[in-house]
């Protein structure tokens, strides 16, 4: 069975809960994939890199590289926002379906500049979190 829909929602329900995350940004604009067009910055993305089974035991375990970053105006909120974020994803995630997540960790980090077709900056900060469950 697919842990998809397990994690999406961990992930969900852990962004979603973190106050200084959720003041940092004003609100709720965390989304999963891609924001909506004409988002108001500054907001949160999250999305899969890649999934893949470990085949290492005999339990059903796989990892996932999940990338989540913030979008803002200038690299000082956007690093902010991101700090809030790692604060959030330092301990292991609860994980429904019967999955457990022994294993998270931040892994490479990104801060870069965006300019869109009429000139405007957009600053990115984020990190690609391994993501280990075992069922």
């Amino acid at each position: 069975m697919s842990f998809f829909v397990d994690l999406n929602t961990a992930i969900d329900t852990r962004l979603s809960g973190g106050t200084a995350l959720i003041s940092a940004i004003g609100g709720t604009a965390i989304y999963n994939g891609i924001a909506p067009d004409e988002s108001a910055l500054p907001y949160v993305v999250w999305s899969y890199q890649a999934s893949n089974r470990d085949n290492w035991t005999p339990s059903d375990s796989s990892q996932s590289l999940i990338f989540i970053r913030a979008y803002a105006s200038t690299a000082l909120k956007a690093g902010q926002i991101d700090d809030c974020v790692a604060d959030l994803m330092k301990t292991n995630l609860t994980v429904t379906g019967g999955w457990n997540n022994f294993w998270l960790a931040r892994e490479e980090e990104f801060l870069l500049p965006e300019k869109d077709e009429t000139g405007v900056t957009t600053w990115m900060c984020g990190a690609y979190y391994r993501v280990r469950l075992d069922k």
